[in-house]
């Protein structure tokens, strides 16, 4: 052990000196405090042996001196005095001196002194060892807590703060230093009586901890929290999970939205076979009423529109149900939105505020889908501000990077948004907004956003709600851009249905749509032959030709109940005759055959449910069209 010794008495100095030796230590010999303070300044002596007499600094003054150094309780003090009033003995206790030895010395008690100062000194070596351990763990506990990505604070028993990281700070939104000391529940009052406040006080009530996931009382962001009783109180670090929990809640909508499609497009398939004979007949009924007969013409209308009507919103459910198969081409979206947002705030007491750079990304799209769903967001902002206002509609260039779990592939899009200045959307109702029939006004279908959620989806994109808040809601969709620009629209004069196109083959497996059909053409001056399935179709056309009785054009339905459809049906009737005129029938929208019928072998397409001027401009549109362009197939 190394040992200052303080004795300004040359021979008392060197006989303690010897003595210390014999024990084995080394000894640093002074004779004044100014000669001790220097060699304490450039070593480290955990003993010190100060006579109370020094000439000039006392070794008295010289222990109180050093016990008030940041590490003055490292060292033992053994003050040597010739004083034995009891209480100058007291007062060198008092000024920090561990023991004393009285002169003149006795060997016998010096050991004893020692002995004692060495079992000491070793104790509080190794406190001092424990202590530098505890606060090297404490520096490196905090450089943690300060580098880690997640928040976290300390509350005492009295629900006061004793330490915030700095990503805390930034997650609060507050100074660490406006928040130690201070009260939790009067720093944030808002907290009060949500979960945030029931999670914390059954940490503190139980010592136990908690994990939990709450939304801010704003409803703006949501935490993932994991609280712990510390120290009679409460720690809790705590992360931003709001784009996670965003993520879910989408994958939760796009299941929903496509369980319930596959139903919804079932039902609108059939109901389209049911509106194809309503309003072809009401139709017919309209060809045959006299003149004269004005409110019986008059009922007819009116049926004919509500058929309209059924049918449009026949056509929202297919496109809800598989998002439509959009019939795409290259555009440029700054002139859709604009065009877009003039119709949907028509007559309104909004304006629209757009913000797109020149240089956009053209995109493939499908124009009147993608006019759908700005119309209802358009809609929806409308709806959020009755009183009037603006709707900012911004458009930018995006590049997403492949990531596991994106909802997006990666690649290039253009990312549309389009805010509010309402109330924001309510957090219970964020889940739901893009469910089906789900609507908080009384005369809203709730169709308008899961319409739009499928179209977006069947486009290769995502539409979502941005963010809200009491100022307001953004939705955003994404939709791929394309490397092409728009191609330049070239108009080809129509000719009239050839004189020669006198026979048409039909072909549909519903007994009412076959009839119906036939009742159309044949009031347009064709003659029909109407049958079941594809097999049947296939053979009366073969049968035509070897007669010479060539049918002009074929319609076929692209969904034949347990039989031939019409897609194998083209391919078995270009393998008898390349150059049939063939026309493609559906009930569904998204049918993709309608969207692409020419890459099928098709001429024209035809989606029910149709009326005797659809039929009539589709035959003139075919044949037409098979004089001029050749037919593409797969």
């Amino acid at each position: 052990m190394n040992i200052l010794l303080v004795e300004d008495q040359d021979d008392s100095r060197k006989t303690l000196s010897r003595l210390i030796g014999m024990r084995g230590h080394k000894v640093t010999q002074v004779a004044t405090a100014e000669e001790a303070e220097r060699a304490l300044a450039t070593d480290s002596f955990p003993f010190l042996i100060l006579d109370w007499m020094l000439p000039g600094k006392s070794g008295i003054d010289l222990c109180r001196e050093l016990r008030a150094r940041q590490d003055g309780d490292k060292m033992f003090i053994l003050l040597v005095t010739g004083k034995t009033d009891r209480a100058d003995l007291e007062m060198a206790l008092e000024v920090g001196a561990n023991d004393y030895l009285t002169k003149p010395i006795d060997l016998s008690l010096l050991n004893v002194r020692l002995a004692v100062a060495e079992r000491q000194i070793r104790d509080l070596t190794e406190r001092n060892q424990a202590r530098i351990a505890l606060q090297q763990s404490a520096r490196t506990l905090t450089d943690i807590l300060e580098n880690t990505t997640d928040g976290f604070f300390a509350l005492d028993y009295a629900w006061r703060f004793t330490y915030v990281n700095r990503e805390a700070e930034a997650l609060f939104g507050r100074s660490r230093k406006e928040l130690l000391g201070g009260e939790l529940w009067q720093a944030f009052p808002e907290l009060r009586g949500t979960a945030f406040e029931q999670n914390y006080r059954q940490v503190m009530a139980e010592q136990t901890p908690v994990e939990f996931e709450a939304c801010d009382p704003r409803g703006t962001k949501w935490f993932e929290v994991h609280a712990y009783p510390s120290g009679g109180g409460v720690s809790a670090f705590f992360r931003d999970v709001t784009e996670r929990k965003r993520a879910e809640d989408d994958r939760l909508t796009k299941g929903k939205i496509e369980s319930l499609g596959t139903l919804a497009g079932g039902i609108a398939h059939d109901l389209n076979n049911i509106l194809t004979v309503i309003s072809g007949n009401i139709g017919l009924a309209q060809l045959e009423a006299p003149v004269e007969e004005k409110s019986l013409l008059g009922c007819l209308a009116k049926a004919s529109q509500a058929a309209q009507e059924a049918a449009h919103m026949s056509s929202q459910l297919l496109t809800f149900s598989k998002g439509g198969s959009p019939v795409k081409k290259v555009v440029r979206m700054p002139e859709l939105l604009a065009k877009s947002a003039h119709f949907s705030l028509h007559g309104s007491n909004l304006r629209a505020e757009m913000v797109i750079p020149p240089d956009l990304w053209p995109t493939e799209v499908d124009s009147t889908q993608i006019e759908q769903v700005i119309n209802a967001l358009m809609i929806n902002a409308r709806e959020a501000m009755p009183s009037g206002g603006t709707v900012d509609i911004s458009a930018r260039n995006v590049e997403l990077d492949d990531k596991p779990g994106a909802l997006l592939p990666g690649g290039r899009y253009i990312k549309v948004a389009i805010a509010d200045h309402g109330g924001g959307v309510p957090v219970d109702m964020q889940t739901k907004i893009f469910d089906p029939y789900f609507t908080t006004k009384p005369v809203s279908s709730g169709l308008g956003l899961s319409i739009s959620f499928s179209i977006v989806k069947k486009h290769g994109g995502m539409l979502h709600l941005e963010q809200s808040s009491p100022a307001g809601a953004a939705f955003a969709f994404y939709l791929p851009a394309a490397r092409a620009e728009p191609a330049v629209v070239r108009t080809v004069a129509g000719s009239g249905l050839p004189s020669t196109l006198q026979r048409i083959l039909v072909m549909d497996d519903e007994e009412g749509i076959r009839e119906l059909t036939s009742q159309l053409l044949n009031t347009l001056g064709y003659e029909v032959t109407a049958v079941t399935d594809g097999v049947e179709a296939v053979n009366t056309y073969e049968r035509a030709m070897r007669r010479g009785e060539n049918f002009q054009a074929v319609i076929l339905d692209a969904t034949i109940r347990g039989g031939m459809g019409g897609l194998a049906t083209i391919s078995r009737l270009r393998n008898i005759d390349p150059s049939v005129v063939a026309i493609i029938c559906s009930g569904y929208s998204d049918e993709a055959a309608l969207a692409e019928f020419l890459q099928y072998g098709f001429r024209g397409a035809l989606p029910k449910p149709f009326t005797r001027r659809d039929l009539a401009d589709v035959l003139q549109r075919a044949v037409t069209s098979s004089k001029t362009e050749p037919a593409f197939v797969r």
